[in-house]
């Protein structure tokens, strides 16, 4: 029997073992080593908060290519609601329960650990895990997810201490009154700061960031993505011209968007490396866009006065008195009783299993060294000498340099079915 290692149990390894199921006609052994007790929350959707929403609406966030309204069904939505990201981390589990019932020839088994490092055994990985016996498998899938949280250097050196948060969703933030400062303003500043502002009247919210500008929003229903013309493929700031110039910008990206990974892959590394110093900021603000009653809360706040945005950077960061002053380049000091890190994440790299197996001559950097390398559009890894590691494949942010839209389910979805197609 055939025997796979899924490493990671958020969206993209869960997506990738149910693909598994639905299209294995054969009896299959299928591992998901991912250390959390529950598969499917990842970063993205291990939230609590009812209130922390999608970003995309419910009828784009089925996890079944061939099947469009799969969420909707289960949830009963409409398909322009945003529903809580915490319902969305109940359905990719459920949905794969569901997958084990119907699917016996599938055998899956949670292993709660971390795995350590790979090494090639013949045909076969050897395969080292943090606290289980190590193990052999004909096939593995790198889904690891996001990486480190992007580092600042003020906030880390005061790393361990409660009211400096660096990583805002694997690290936990003690409810308190009074003032949370916020180095980055876009979703994740969002969720963290109306979050803070629903606990007490008297909360206030500073968000900091070079450029000042927050994420755009989606209206109450989605128009239908534009086409894209061949010449605003040809360079960043052509698509840049394409999406400004249209008549329905979101529209003109949504086309982009979904063409984006040929888009980005066709580009030499000096045009992506160009988008990445000019354009990403740009991209980002009306890419990942908030849903409308999230937009109204928002703009209720920053009308009121309960946040505040200050483009600046944070150049010092120092303990005063039971609170934090925080210093800016231009804007002067703010005081704070807690700040957070909403820099986002890292591709995984430096420092994770990764690094390791790049030591190990198994896989490649991607483009800007940025992830790993693959034979797209198909998903195999290269090794250093860009060969194909027959049996090694890789989904999800790992992806970021070659693919660059690679984390939103409507791309990790196709990846995994065509992941799941290769390996059955």
């Amino acid at each position: 029997m055939k025997k796979v290692l899924i490493v990671g149990g958020g969206a993209s390894g869960l997506l990738v073992a149910i693909n598994i199921a639905r299209l294995s006609n054969n009896p299959i052994s299928v591992t998901i080593a991912e250390p959390q007790l529950f598969l499917g929350r990842g970063i993205a959707y291990s939230t609590h908060d009812r209130d922390h929403l999608l970003n995309v609406p419910a009828g784009r966030m089925s996890a079944l290519v061939d099947v469009p309204d799969h969420f909707c069904k289960w949830g009963n939505f409409d398909p322009n609601y945003f529903a809580p990201r915490f319902e969305y981390g109940k359905y990719l589990l459920a949905t794969f329960i569901s997958m084990q019932l119907e699917h016996p020839q599938v055998n899956f088994e949670h292993l709660q650990d971390t795995v350590e490092s790979i090494s090639q055994h013949n045909d076969n990985f050897q395969v080292q895990f943090k606290d289980s016996e190590s193990k052999l498998f004909d096939i593995i899938v790198l889904a690891l997810g996001q990486g480190r949280s992007i580092k600042h250097p003020e906030l880390e050196r005061f790393k361990g201490n409660p009211n400096v948060i660096n990583d805002p969703w694997r690290d936990s933030i003690a409810e308190f009154e009074g003032t949370l400062a916020c180095v980055g303003t876009g979703l994740t500043f969002i969720d963290h700061a109306l979050s803070h502002l629903r606990k007490s009247p008297r909360n206030r919210v500073i968000g900091i960031s070079r450029n000042g500008l927050l994420p755009e929003k989606h209206l109450p229903k989605r128009a239908a993505p534009l086409e894209v013309p061949n010449e605003a493929r040809q360079s960043p700031q052509a698509m840049r011209a394409f999406i400004e110039n249209a008549s329905d910008w979101r529209a003109a990206q949504d086309g982009i968007r979904h063409e984006l990974p040929d888009i980005w892959y066709s580009w030499n590394e000096a045009k992506k490396s160009e988008f990445l110093s000019k354009d990403l900021r740009w991209w980002n603000v009306h890419r990942h866009r908030v849903s409308p009653e999230i937009h109204l809360e928002l703009d209720t706040a920053l009308s009121e006065g309960r946040i505040t945005i200050v483009k600046d950077e944070v150049v010092a960061l120092q303990e005063v008195s039971g609170h934090l002053s925080i210093s800016t380049r231009t804007s002067g000091n703010f005081a704070a009783k807690a700040i957070v890190n909403c820099l986002g994440y890292e591709a995984p790299g430096g420092g994770t299993l990764i690094e390791k197996l790049s030591a190990a001559n198994l896989v490649s950097p991607g483009p800007l060294q940025l992830g790993v390398s693959t034979n797209y559009p198909n998903h195999t890894v290269l090794n250093s000498e860009g060969k194909n590691v027959e049996g090694l494949f890789a989904i999800g942010p790992i992806l970021l340099g070659e693919r660059f839209e690679t984390t939103a389910i409507p791309e990790l979805r196709v990846q995994a079915r065509d992941v799941a197609t290769e390996i059955v």
